[in-house]
C-alpha cells in the first residue's frame, strides 16, 4: 500500500507498471486508482472556499466527464463539472452541475470567486453575462459596493 501512494503521489499511473511492482491485480489497480481519486474529489468539496480578489486570476472553465461507446467518439452520458483554477495559487474548486446554463454557472461564480477578480474563460455563452474586460477571453467581475 505504500508503494501504491508513492508511486501515486509522484504521478507514476502507467497501468502495466503498478501491475508489475505492487504485484496487483489490473483489477486492484484500478480500484486503488478510483479509491485514489474519490478521496481528492472529496477533500475538494469539503474544502472549497471563495478563491480570487483584486490582482488575482482566475481559470473557470466546464467539461462533461462520460464513457464513450466501444472508446471512441464522443461520449454518450456523463456529468458535467464546473471547475475554477486561481492561477499562481493552484487553488482550485470542482463542482459538480446538472447543465452548463447561465442559471446554473452564475451563481457558483458569485458563491466560489471573490468580488474583483479577473476571470479567464473560453466565452462559453453562459458567461455573458459578465462584463468584458479589454483583454479578449478575460472577463471581469467589479467588485460589490459597500
Amino acid at each position: 500500500m505504500l508503494k501504491f501512494l508513492y508511486y501515486w503521489a509522484e504521478d507514476i499511473q502507467v497501468h502495466m507498471f503498478l501491475e508489475k511492482q505492487l504485484d496487483w491485480s489490473p483489477n486492484t489497480v484500478v480500484d486503488w486508482k478510483n479509491f485514489m481519486r474519490d478521496v481528492c474529489i472529496e477533500y475538494l468539496i469539503v474544502n472549497s472556499e471563495p478563491i480570487g480578489g483584486h490582482g488575482t486570476i482566475v481559470e473557470i472553465n466546464e467539461s462533461k466527464f462520460g464513457k464513450r461507446k466501444y472508446n471512441r467518439g464522443r461520449p454518450l452520458t456523463g456529468q458535467w463539472v464546473f471547475g475554477i483554477f486561481e492561477t499562481g495559487t493552484n487553488k482550485a474548486v470542482m463542482v459538480v452541475v446538472p447543465d452548463r446554463t447561465t442559471t446554473t454557472l452564475l451563481p457558483i461564480i458569485q458563491q466560489y470567486i471573490l468580488p474583483g477578480t479577473t476571470i479567464q474563460s473560453d466565452e462559453w455563452a453562459s458567461y455573458a453575462i459578465l462584463q468584458h474586460n479589454v483583454v479578449k477571453y478575460i472577463l471581469f467581475i467589479p467588485s460589490s459596493p459597500t
